[in-house]
């Protein structure tokens, strides 16, 4: 599993399944603590990211309108009253209230006559929905629908939408699907839809629809309503419902027997066979079943699930480069191959990477991650995925030995693996293929930034390079060439200091007189003991420039073990480290 500290870091619905590093409150990720880990980890989405990617819509439908979720209650009246009251005058928002309040349907139907008819009439249909006064609330809001002759019909979605509700608890499945229905195709007619009860409708079906199958044999009916639930909830979680996005999730659970009580194991083959329910369960499985087992191999649930699918033969099943990561990870490589191979996109690539490197083929695993790398922009991954992507296969280049290369494919998602960067920067490049690549890259492309810079320390990567690559040239002596590379900012004058300790040090030996030689050795120890961190500090250890020095951990490499790191590597990291290894070595 992926771990994290990190102080106000919100997980929402996203569990993932990637391997990435960081202790202490700020520090950014790591893939390169743990390279066998990385390189070996399942590539997935987030389920919250698939469930709102099952089916396609148009870009141009209507979108949730959920303001309610996971807020105040007051939330949403506040923004119901808003729809409800606009384009009424100061009068008729007060007789609007006044026929809620109303204590019987007759009341109701005499204030409501100074109301616009379409607001009048649904208005007294709500009040009598609230007092339980179903009948009469149905027929005021067929009454809504009946006017055909008023432009624009402000409230016939709203009725429509009621109708469906009124006959759901009815138990009339087939009228409360028809109304809800409708309520979508007047939304798609232009009828005012400001509450986007249209797409609210999805879900209301979906219910339905679970409700039919709730208690009965699981059969091959039990699989059909299923599917039409998810199927249901797939479009409203598309049309960007959050509220559908958990009620897929607890679909998932279900099937999976994971609910409490479980679900008899029998839902899952019942269900299986539909298209959508199977992209459904495998992003559920990926993204949020770990590989936790009491007996040894895979999770037992994630194993039933592929066998459950592979019942359904395998020829075109949906989503195969998910179902490929799915198989990969419970140690099914021969399936894992055949749907890889079958399938198109960077995820598929990515898995193509995995397997090659179970394999132990480095070469096969550079091409699939470059394969993968191809299709960005425009690729089905979540933000997350791009930049882990990216930095896998950075971490894949360093351990074929293009260190250069390494640092070219992390350095665009710098902001989150900063202290990866760090390390091939620090420790692995030489100050001369280091200054090259700054010169190169960072003076006329700073990186966007990804991931979760807004809280870590890594703000600016570009600065940051170039800062690290002045304190290196300060370490070998190359003071004049390191002053560019540091903010010509006064706030703190960095600069102004490195070029005071280069004047220092320039005395040291170039002052005729042994008193001033001997002076400008004080004022280049005094510097370097006030200013040292930030003119020649090392971003990784022993000094971890990065955080002021202020922690003893966690940013680059302390040490190198493990595979995956070439000897290059470890001969560069042996002679570009500090001396003396230990924190404040410059004084």
């Amino acid at each position: 599993m992926r771990t994290r500290n990190l102080v106000g870091a919100a997980l929402g619905l996203v569990v993932a399944t990637s391997v990435g590093f960081a202790c202490g409150p700020f520090f950014p990720w790591q893939l390169l603590d743990d390279r066998a880990a990385t390189l070996k980890a399942t590539p997935n989405n987030s389920f919250a990211w698939e469930a709102t990617h099952l089916v396609t819509v148009p870009a141009d439908a209507p979108r949730a309108f959920e303001p309610g979720f996971n807020a105040p209650d007051e939330e949403q009246d506040n923004a119901r009253i808003k729809a409800e009251t606009d384009g009424l005058s100061e009068a008729q928002e007060a007789r609007l209230g006044q026929v809620r309040a109303a204590a019987d349907d007759a009341s109701a139907m005499a204030l409501a006559k100074e109301l616009p008819a379409d607001v009048g009439l649904y208005t007294v249909g709500a009040a009598d929905y609230r007092r339980g006064d179903m009948h009469h609330a149905a027929a005021h809001f067929r009454a809504v629908l009946a006017l055909v002759d008023q432009a624009p019909n402000r409230r016939a979605t709203w009725a429509s939408y009621m109708l469906g509700r009124i006959a759901a608890e009815a138990g009339d499945i087939g009228a409360a699907a028809e109304a809800f229905g409708r309520t979508r195709a007047l939304a798609a007619g232009g009828a005012p839809d400001p509450l986007a009860l249209g797409v609210a409708s999805y879900g209301e079906e979906a219910r339905l629809h679970l409700n039919a199958a709730h208690g009965r044999a699981f059969d091959a009916v039990y699989g059909k309503e299923m599917a039409a639930a998810v199927g249901l909830y797939a479009r409203q979680a598309a049309l960007g419902s959050r509220i559908a996005v958990e009620s897929l999730r607890m679909v998932a659970q279900t099937l999976l027997g994971r609910d409490d009580p479980p679900t008899n194991d029998a839902a899952l083959p019942a269900a299986i066979g539909d298209p959508t329910v199977q992209r459904l369960l495998v992003a559920y499985a990926l993204a949020r079943i770990d590989d936790d087992s009491p007996e040894p191999g895979a999770n037992p649930l994630l194993v039933r699930l592929v066998a459950a699918i592979e019942d359904r033969k395998l020829d075109h099943p949906a989503g195969a480069d998910r179902l490929a990561a799915l198989c990969y990870r419970v140690g099914r490589f021969d399936l894992a191959e055949k749907l890889a191979a079958a399938a198109e996109g960077p995820l598929a690539a990515w898995v193509k990477a995995k397997l090659a490197l179970h394999r132990g083929d480095m070469d096969a695993a550079a091409a699939a991650y470059a394969e993968a790398s191809r299709a960005f922009p425009d690729v089905p991954l979540d933000d997350a995925n791009r930049t882990l992507l990216q930095g896998e296969q950075g971490t894949l280049t360093l351990a074929r030995g293009d260190y250069v290369g390494a640092l070219t494919q992390l350095y665009p998602v710098a902001a989150t693996y900063w202290g990866d960067v760090a390390h091939i920067a620090e420790r692995v490049l030489t100050v001369d293929e280091l200054k090259a690549f700054v010169d190169t890259h960072v003076e006329t492309e700073a990186p966007h930034a990804t991931g979760d810079a807004d809280i870590v320390l890594i703000n600016d990567p570009q600065a940051q390079l170039r800062a690290l690559l002045g304190r290196r040239l300060v370490r070998t002596g190359r003071f004049e060439e390191a002053l560019a590379y540091f903010p010509a900012s006064a706030d703190p004058p960095v600069r102004d200091w490195a070029r005071s300790y280069a004047q220092a040090m320039h005395d040291t030996t170039d002052r005729w007189w042994a008193v001033d030689r001997a002076k400008a050795w004080f004022d280049a120890s005094a510097i370097a003991r006030d200013h040292g961190m930030e003119i020649m500090g090392m971003e990784g250890p022993p000094d971890r420039s990065v955080v002021g020095g202020n922690y003893t951990c966690c940013v680059a490499q302390a040490k190198l073990e493990g595979p995956f790191i070439t000897e290059g590597e470890k001969t560069r990291f042996a002679a570009s480290g500090a001396q003396p290894d230990k924190r404040y070595h410059y004084r």
